[in-house]
């Protein structure tokens, strides 16, 4: 019997123990990546405090109510904390050391614009496990060495390492899962990864809430990875897209043979695995460099594709790392924008087959926009209930939005690249959207002259992508492909089409 990787796989059951497993410790390192990211965002920012001294009193109600330019006047005997200290209190990156704070965001995120791609072409040229193991236990000690820094300096060092081994891994990690995972299941499992990113704001609140110390939450993030490395390593496979990428066949049965063995269900007799066309032709050609010798038609869908990932970027983090600016307590909102982006995520994990990627995506960019005018409107804040008011809501309607696209861009992307250069293309992806992250960090100091010029450069970056993406073809049900000639096929409205499904097969 003559069959595809992607057909091999599905007659290997489309979710059995190996894609669970696969599943449930990605969505842990998704869980973690979100806490390690967004929890420096709320732990720089200045803690209550309270006066001490008269001078302290007198320059509060000298201050005509601007309590923190009050504050900074003040010596550290003026004044003490009444909640738990930080690392904007312990590193003293607060007032005239306040551009420190964001530095930490910017080494983070230029780390992660250098590791999401050199690690994606790594990944395409060794194997995507044998990249993901070793800098997982980087990583780890990264973070453990994180709640051991000594001064800011340090931490700002090992926070650009960490976002270096964070962009390699968010990218090759999301390339793994989808080459383990049938068509019928891969968006399902994506959306559940991805739901624990959204997930992870509202547990990083919590955390940050109740565990006192940063350092020893870094300590708990470092014996999670841990346990995700040890996972990784002994149980999952290394990816059989990337041996048949190679034309290294062999390898690829031999790969297919563990996820036979662990979803116990036996190969289909007689199985002749179909080579790719043009897989392993050379290595230039079926690396990312391959990309300059498709049609002008993929070539404009791929640069399509990195607008929306910078698109992405920019609109999440600035709704993220806006978040101190709209009404209400810092740790209340986190909370609850991790919490209402569960409906987001659960919209797409029901319509992203039904729909198909490109109306989904299209849909929720609809959305977002709707939410911004609306946020953009009520820029006085209309108290609904308490400390909710109509900004917040669409806020955080906006946002939940952007998580949920950027759960379904890489997911698109990875069913959109071939197997051979795969990584390192989605990695590109990534990196351009770093450039939209870094970015983002510079359009919120226009908050400060005009906060109508941060919802209109959003909504005109929103509308751009929109109308890109509609041009693009969906890859819902559709095999991966595995060369560039399958992925200029896709591109063109020329793709193999949905796989049959053949997990009854053996």
């Amino acid at each position: 019997m003559k069959l595809s990787v992607e057909e091999t796989l599905i007659s290997l059951g489309n979710f059995g123990t190996l894609q669970l497993i696969t599943t449930a410790v990605f969505s842990l390192y998704q869980f973690i990546a979100c806490v390690v990211a967004f929890s420096v965002s709320i732990t720089l920012k200045v803690p209550e405090w309270e006066c001490v001294t008269g001078k302290c009193a007198d320059a509060v109600r000298d201050g005509n109510g601007d309590l923190m330019a009050a504050f900074c006047q003040l010596s550290p005997s003026d004044y003490r904390w009444t909640s738990r200290t930080n690392i904007a209190t312990e590193y003293g990156v607060y007032c005239s050391s306040a551009y420190l704070a964001a530095l930490s965001i910017s080494y983070y995120f230029v780390g992660y614009a250098v590791g999401t791609t050199s690690l994606g072409v790594l990944a395409d040229r060794y194997g995507r496990k044998r990249v993901v193991v070793p800098v997982l236990l980087i990583y780890t000690c990264i973070t453990g060495l994180v709640a051991g820094s000594s001064s800011y300096n340090q931490f700002l060092l090992l926070r650009g390492i960490s976002g270096m081994l964070h962009g390699g891994l968010q990218n090759v990690t999301h390339v793994l899962q989808a080459e383990l995972i049938p068509p019928k299941y891969r968006n399902a499992c994506n959306t559940i990864k991805e739901g624990m990113f959204g997930f992870g704001l509202s547990i990083s609140a919590i955390m940050l809430y109740y565990i006192t110390s940063w350092r020893l939450q870094f300590v708990i993030l470092c014996a999670l990875l841990a346990v995700v490395a040890f996972v990784v390593a002994t149980v999952l496979p290394e990816s059989p897209f990337y041996f048949a990428g190679k034309g290294d066949m062999d390898s690829a049965l031999l790969s297919l043979q563990k996820i036979s063995r662990t979803n116990r269900v036996p190969l289909p007799q007689s199985l002749v695995l179909e080579r790719p066309s043009k897989a392993g032709s050379s290595p230039t050609s079926e690396s990312i460099f391959g990309v300059l010798r498709v049609s002008m038609v993929t070539k404009l869908g791929v640069l399509s594709l990195f607008y929306a990932f910078f698109t992405m970027a920019l609109l999440l983090y600035c709704l993220s790392y806006h978040v101190s600016a709209v009404p209400g307590d810092v740790y209340n909102n986190s909370f609850l924008m991790g919490l209402t982006s569960v409906p987001a995520y659960y919209w797409l994990y029901k319509y992203g087959d039904k729909l198909g990627r490109k109306k989904c995506l299209t849909n929720l960019y609809l959305l977002t926009v709707t939410s911004l005018v609306v946020a953009w409107s009520d820029s006085h804040g209309t108290v609904l209930f308490q400390a909710i008011t109509v900004q917040l809501l669409a806020f955080v309607a906006a946002r939940s939005c952007m998580l949920a696209i950027a759960s379904l861009m890489y997911l698109y992307t990875s069913e959109l690249y071939p197997s051979s250069a795969r990584s390192g293309l989605v990695g590109l992806s990534s990196m351009i959207a770093r450039a939209g992250a870094i970015l983002s960090s510079y359009v919120l100091v226009l908050d400060t002259y005009d906060p109508s010029l941060v919802y209109i450069i959003c909504l005109v970056a929103a509308l751009l992508a929109l109308v890109l993406l509609a041009r693009l073809p969906d890859t819902a049900g559709t095999q991966l492909p595995q060369s560039f000639a399958e992925c200029d096929a896709l591109f063109r409205g020329q793709g193999r089409g949905p796989v049959e499904d053949l997990s009854r097969v053996a």
